[in-house]
């Protein structure tokens, strides 16, 4: 077990890339947040928008610990400018008190601060680092910010 752990949610696969191209800059472990609705295809993004808009959380169907874990990265897309419901579900069901905590959000149109903004309010204390994405996947020099953000991280 590695002492950083990046917990991640990605309905696409966007932010899981990040996780991962984070988590080998961090020699970080990698935690899938996952839950028990299917999300795929139209009609998962269409009630991924809804549960999204209500604030509704999820059945995680993933465990989590963050014993001995520190910092903890939060990586999670944005979803109609709000936190997808595993993310909220998560932050509600594991024990942040204590732990120094950072999240990075990956979106195409706009919210990162907000979502980032929310995030922050669940956690005990706050985030120590935090860092808005959008479109990763365009970005030509995505490894360089991750990298000089994990400085932050790694503090």
């Amino acid at each position: 077990m590695k002492q950083i752990v990046i917990a991640y949610y990605s309905r696409t696969g966007g932010t899981r890339k990040v996780a991962e191209q984070l988590a080998a800059v961090l020699n970080a472990d990698l935690e899938e947040i996952r839950e028990a609705k299917d999300r795929s295809g139209l009609l998962g993004l269409l009630s991924a928008a809804w549960d999204s808009t209500l604030k509704r959380e999820a059945d995680l169907t993933s465990e989590h610990s963050v014993e001995g874990r520190k910092p903890i990265v939060i990586a999670t897309p944005i979803w109609g400018f709000r936190l997808p419901p595993a993310v909220r579900s998560y932050l509600k069901q594991v024990n942040l008190a204590g732990k120094k905590v950072c999240a990075v959000c990956t979106f195409y149109g706009a919210g990162g601060e907000g979502v980032l903004d929310a995030v922050a309010g669940m956690v005990p204390g706050g985030l120590a680092a935090r860092l808005a994405l959008k479109r990763p996947a365009g970005q030509p020099n995505l490894a360089a910010t991750l990298k000089e953000w994990a400085k932050q991280v790694g503090r």
